[in-house]
């Protein structure tokens, strides 16, 4: 039988897709969002290589958008 929780494969496509989409759009809502999924996934659904991995990619996001944000302002 399949003992995965329903919602798990949703919640790490929503997490990376928030997290790659963090670079250009929203940095700030989508970086947590991502975070926040990285962290219900490792401690509801004990997907802990996902969480972390979600949860790192998030503050990569967060950082690298606020700055790829801040590099365009200065060049328009």
């Amino acid at each position: 039988m399949n003992n995965d929780k329903n919602g798990k494969k949703i919640l790490i496509t929503i997490g990376w897709l928030s997290a790659v989409l963090a670079l250009g759009f929203f940095p700030l809502f989508l970086g947590i969002v991502a975070c926040c999924m990285g962290v219900v996934l490792k401690r509801d659904y004990e997907a802990t290589t996902h969480g972390h991995m979600l949860m790192f990619a998030g503050v990569i996001g967060f950082i690298g958008g606020w700055i790829i944000n801040y590099v365009l302002l200065q060049l328009f």
